[in-house]
């Protein structure tokens, strides 16, 4: 998978636990999860921060051998629903939210798989919106996300029938601080 200004994504980590994928019925295994111990978690909100990332290496990019060693990952958060940060003022200095918050319903001592990110857009390399052809409104969007605790990259698609109804203002630009949710997460790489 490709990402631009992928040299920029940089969470720094421990590669923690490699778990293996489970047997298949057809004898196959699933891909094995690999669990990421953050360097820096935050607590958002008073909600614990997310300390272990559990992601799926479905382009075969890590090098397994580097189980137990600290580094950097390039990650990428796909699939998910951004939306301009709102609400009250939480407990950031910026006055904004900035972290990983686990998942609702993760248990105890389990890895996030999904967890909501909070962060300053450093970057929005792709925006592609589309609102003159069609009854809706679609967007196609890159963006890098400053978590607090290192970037990440982010990769969505958006159709609504207003995209600033829907994501909070007509077009994210860098210095909106944004709430991504629903993501799958992808590495690009991992790097001790």
């Amino acid at each position: 998978m490709r990402f631009p200004s992928s040299e920029q994504l940089r969470l720094p980590c421990t590669f923690a636990q490699l778990v293996p994928g489970r047997q298949h019925p057809d004898g196959r295994r699933y891909l094995p999860l690999i669990v990421l111990r953050l360097a820096d978690a935050r607590p958002v909100d008073g909600r614990p921060a997310v300390a272990a990332l559990g992601v799926v290496d479905r382009h075969h990019v890590v090098d397994l051998a580097l189980e137990g060693r600290a580094g950097l990952a390039r990650l990428v958060f796909l699939l998910s629903g951004v939306r301009l940060q709102m609400g009250p003022p939480p407990f950031h200095s910026s006055g904004f939210r900035q972290g990983l918050v686990a998942e609702a319903g993760l248990l105890e001592g389990r890895a996030s798989t999904a967890p909501i990110a909070y962060g300053r857009v450093v970057a929005v390399p792709s925006w592609e919106a589309e609102r003159e052809h069609l009854p809706y409104e679609s967007l196609y969007s890159e963006l890098l996300l400053d978590i607090g605790a290192g970037i990440i990259g982010v990769r969505t698609s958006v159709t609504a029938a207003s995209l600033a109804e829907t994501i909070g203002k007509p077009r994210i630009e860098p210095g909106d601080w944004l709430e991504v949710r629903r993501s799958r997460v992808d590495i690009l790489a991992f790097e001790a």
